[in-house]
């Protein structure tokens, strides 16, 4: 069974030298392999002396010697684990990586290089998957530090070829400045979730999908929620985002402040369980393509409990995992609905019910049996916007912030008035809904009772707005008041430009969408507009709506049928593996037909269709003038009432004409062939092929009929034809090379490159 992510383990640190290779490692090792994990991370120490030193350094006490980082590393890969070697600095002083900050950053640099070079040099011999560069090391990790980890990843490259990450502090993230240079972008993700020691599981899931009430969290996840911001920077820098440690300790509060060892000392393993449903909810969800996966912080060397630790080992955490990395639980399902203009939607697991609406939207299931509309088969003008706003306020003197949503600056909608909140589930939305006006300029969200006074400073926090749908986002808003956040004081107002986003307000001219099913049961219909889909694994239905569209069903048995082709262009229909059912529109303009592998049924429409049955034994249908192919595999072509043109290809393949006039080709293989009505062209190819011809054959030419060396082709007449070859021979003519049997004015068979003292009676069969 599938676990609920791509990458799915635990960390592993050494404290030291030796740690990794005692036979309780090697029991803690086994423990994770048994939770259902498929990775495992590696983490020896490297040092200096104080935060401010320039020397990095292997302490032989401390630091695992060569020999047991390439032994572990074995040990992990014969339990089946693929491994991650993630090198981490601190310094013996007590400072941890965030606070290192050397005083000379070349000095610092050029040894760091020779430590972390040489651990490249380990994980290329052991063969492991990916090398962390480096961890949490925020203070030289921005901009001004950037070309010396250009040099160092350049470095590491030149003696290690499998992928390379850093692992940045999630409030460091933001400002790293080689996410370009890294194969994966690696974030020890540890956001703070709810100010509350006994959160339920929804407020958590809440928090992960909800900017942060705090404004110094706000601001290093560029006012997103953590969801949000991780997916922004796997779009920003096409990447992965891998969670290089994630994880809770078993102590009240642990949400509040996931990555800190400091306050609580009091156990709750309840908290820590809780946390981790929320996580594996959110990320089974809404880790889409874009997430790897995680490494859980962490599993102890020692293989012993750890009453406050961040090991879930003997707590009931340590279950809910197994069964998470298992398989054994459905993510949560989501349902989205797209604005009005070009959407991204890419999802994880669930059975998701996920609509583009109109505009260019892609859209990307995982897992789960989902459902999936690119838009309305015809695409609407929008006549009415509903706006969204969530936020909060301080409240002085019982009143909280009031505030007016202006559009080409008028007033719509009522005044309203936020109240407190001490997270996220006390936000408030409220929802404006108004009729087009002919252009839109301008949206201003204005605050308007601004007050300060001994009781206290009212002010105003948005946290979300949307139009249509769409989120605007921070960096497009000018707020005077307080620049880069939503945050307003002194009656100011966040202003939006929307001259250029009509499409906003009454939707795109366009729908042309890229959906991709992933596995599971899923049911896609593109709807308007040229669509690329793709069914993925699964047994799916798939509808490419009007327009010219191309489909890929994916692996299993899937339902495919084109939309009809508004335009010139065809529809490509792929079946890609399992049993399809491929079918062309009987309003398209024309579709390319695939089965690809397994045992296909392609019907093509009354136009001209290039049909390939591909692999597996398939039957394909034309409807007018089509070009049909059987690929491998014993086919079934039959042709229409169009002249169209069958290769049966390579296998044992039945190829029977329609009314039209047309060409049959058998190919290599034991081939039948029968024209059926007009006039038709048979080829047998290689093999020992049968020519079937019944009542109102037309005029009918066999190009290559043999019945010398070892092949033996027939000739099958209905005895309504002929009685025997006796009857038959007073009919048979040659005509320059061929020999011709004429029934009569309009019905006669043509034998190319033949005698008729080459044919025999055992050439003929009288059925």
């Amino acid at each position: 069974m599938a676990g609920v992510f791509p990458v799915q383990g635990f960390g592993f640190l050494s404290n030291y030298n030796g740690a990794f290779v005692t036979s309780s490692a090697l029991a803690a090792m086994q423990a994770i392999a048994s939770t259902n994990a498929n990775s495992i991370e590696l983490a020896p120490r490297l040092f200096m002396q104080t935060r401010t030193s320039n020397d990095v350094f292997a302490d032989p006490n401390k630091t695992e010697s060569d020999a047991n980082i390439l032994q572990a590393m074995a040990n992990a890969q014969a339990l089946g684990l693929s491994v991650t070697l993630k090198p981490m600095v601190s310094a013996l002083d007590g400072g941890l990586a965030y606070v290192l900050n050397p005083s000379d950053p070349a000095s610092f640099f050029l040894s760091y290089k020779t430590q972390m070079v040489h651990m490249a040099e380990l994980a290329e011999q052991a063969d492991v998957s990916m090398l962390v560069i480096g961890n949490e090391l925020g203070k030289i990790s921005g901009p001004e530090y950037r070309s010396y980890w250009v040099d160092l990843i350049d470095s590491i490259r030149a003696v290690f070829h499998g992928e390379i990450t850093y692992a940045a502090a999630t409030d460091e993230a933001i400002n790293v400045s080689f996410w370009d240079k890294v194969d994966v972008i690696g974030i020890n993700a540890y956001p703070p979730l709810t100010t509350s020691t006994e959160p339920t599981v929804e407020e958590m899931v809440n928090a992960w999908n909800s900017m942060s009430t705090d404004d110094y969290w706000a601001k290093v996840m560029n006012h997103m929620s953590p969801v949000d911001f991780f997916h922004s920077l796997a779009l920003q820098y096409d990447k992965q985002v891998f969670f290089t440690e994630t994880g809770y300790r078993s102590v009240d509060g642990t949400n509040i402040s996931p990555g800190g060892w400091a306050d609580s000392t009091t156990q709750d393993v309840q908290e820590q369980y809780d946390a981790f449903n929320a996580f594996f909810q959110v990320w089974g969800s809404e880790g889409g393509s874009w997430f790897r996966g995680a490494s859980i912080w962490n599993w102890d060397t020692n293989n012993k409990y750890s009453p406050l630790g961040y090991s879930p080992e003997g707590k009931p955490a340590q279950q809910l995992i197994t069964e998470w990395y298992g398989g054994q639980h459905q993510p949560p399902a989501q349902t989205l609905t797209g604005s009005p203009s070009a959407d991204l939607m890419d999802v994880g697991g669930g059975n998701d019910v996920l609509s583009g609406g109109v505009g260019n939207d892609t859209i990307k299931a995982d897992g789960g049996d989902d459902t999936i509309a690119g838009g309305p088969d015809t695409i609407p003008k929008l006549t009415e916007t509903t706006v969204t706003v969530t936020g909060y306020s301080s409240v002085v003197d019982g009143v909280g912030a009031k505030m007016q949503l202006l559009l080409n600056g008028q007033q719509v909608g009522d005044t309203v008035e936020f109240h407190g909140a001490a997270d996220a589930s006390g936000f408030q939305t409220f929802t404006f809904t108004f009729a087009n006006p002919a252009t839109v300029s301008s949206l201003d969200l204005a605050f308007i009772n601004d007050i300060a006074n001994a009781n206290g400073d009212r002010n105003l926090y948005i946290k979300d707005i949307t139009v249509n749908g769409e989120h605007l986002s921070v960096s497009d808003a000018v707020n005077p008041s307080s620049p880069g956040t939503w945050n307003l004081y002194q009656n100011k107002s966040i202003h939006y430009d929307m001259t250029a986003h009509h499409d906003l307000f009454f939707g795109s001219s366009t729908d042309d969408d890229s959906l991709d099913g992933g596995a599971g049961k899923d049911l896609i219909n593109g709807g308007a507009g040229t669509d690329m889909i793709q069914g993925g694994a699964g047994n799916d239905t798939i509808n490419g709506g009007p327009g010219a569209d191309v489909i890929h069903g994916g692996a299993d048995d899937d339902s495919i049928n084109s939309g009809a082709s508004i335009t010139t262009a065809t529809d490509q229909l792929y079946g890609d593996d399992g049993n399809d059912i491929v079918k062309a529109s009987t309003g398209d303009t024309g579709a390319l037909l695939d089965g690809g592998g397994g045992k296909d049924q392609l019907y093509g429409s009354g136009v001209a269709n290039v049909m390939n049955g591909g692999d597996g034994n398939d039957y394909l249908s034309g409807g007018g003038l089509d070009t049909m192919h059987g690929n491998a595999g014993d086919d079934q072509l039959k042709g229409g009432t169009a002249a169209t043109q069958m290769f049966g290809d390579d296998g044992n393949d039945s190829l029977q004409g329609g009314t039209g006039s047309e060409f049959l080709y058998g190919g290599s293989g034991n081939d039948r062939l029968t024209g059926g009505g007009g006039n038709d062209y048979l080829g047998g190819g290689t093999g020992n092929d049968t020519f079937v011809f019944a009542p109102g054959l037309g005029k009918d030419t066999i190009t290559d009929f043999q019945n010398a060396d070892g092949v033996q082709d027939i000739i099958q007449l209905d005895k309504t034809l002929f009685a025997d070859f006796s009857a038959l021979q007073s009919h048979m003519a040659e005509v320059g090379t061929s020999v011709v049997i004429t029934l009569d004015a309009n019905n006669t068979i043509e034998i190319k490159n033949t005698t008729v003292d080459q044919l025999h009676a055992s050439d003929f069969w009288f059925i």
